[in-house]
């Protein structure tokens, strides 16, 4: 069942997540490699001077206009969540973060962050998607923010606001580890089940 995105969207909170399910070629390797349905995840974040709720992702899209530097532009970018329902080619869901008091994330810490990789790029190395999907030999990642892919920046974030820990570093993570067959353990709060906003 689809929930229009206008029922839901007055409900959306800073560090909801949104789980995209892409129909191009990288997407389908990303969904085989990581046996999962989602190929990309942003992350909510809401801010007073817009009316409009917004999502912070790294992607290789340059079709919307980042919000931070007012040009399209691929890596980190902060746009509309409404833009990317509108235009997006796939299905998308949204996860509410539950049990959590936007007070007790450690915001400061997560507008830090963003100072730190504005403008940084999308993660183009092939061999370090692939190896945050493959946990054997080999296959254990050191954190980079040089570059960023999709659910590398969620997860940095959501160890910089204090919802995970940074045991397993935030390049370990895949789309995946966020979706609700995964289960995603968080030190406070939980995700709630996956609301899909967009069925294509």
């Amino acid at each position: 069942m689809v929930t229009a995105y206008q029922e839901i969207r007055g409900d959306l909170n800073t560090g909801d997540i949104v789980l995209f399910s892409g129909k191009g070629g990288i997407s389908a390797g990303i969904k085989w490699g990581t046996l999962s349905k989602w190929s990309h995840v942003g992350m909510i974040l809401n801010f007073p001077e817009y009316d409009f709720v917004t999502v912070w992702e790294s992607t290789n899209l340059d079709n919307t206009i980042d919000l931070d530097t007012a040009i399209p532009r691929k890596g980190v970018q902060l746009v509309p969540l409404s833009a990317r329902v509108n235009g997006y080619k796939g299905d998308i869901a949204v996860r509410k973060l539950i049990g959590v008091n936007q007070d007790a994330m450690d915001i400061g810490a997560l507008m830090q962050l963003r100072k730190e990789i504005a403008g940084r790029k999308y993660e183009e190395s092939v061999i370090e998607l692939f190896k945050a999907a493959y946990d054997g030999p080999l296959g254990r990642n050191s954190e980079d923010l040089s570059s960023l892919f999709c659910s590398e920046l969620v997860a940095e974030a959501y160890q910089r606001l204090g919802l995970l820990t940074e045991v397993k570093p935030s390049n370990e993570y895949t789309p995946a580890d966020f979706s609700e067959k995964r289960a995603l353990s968080l030190e406070i709060g939980t995700l709630g089940g996956e609301i899909l906003i967009r069925d294509e």
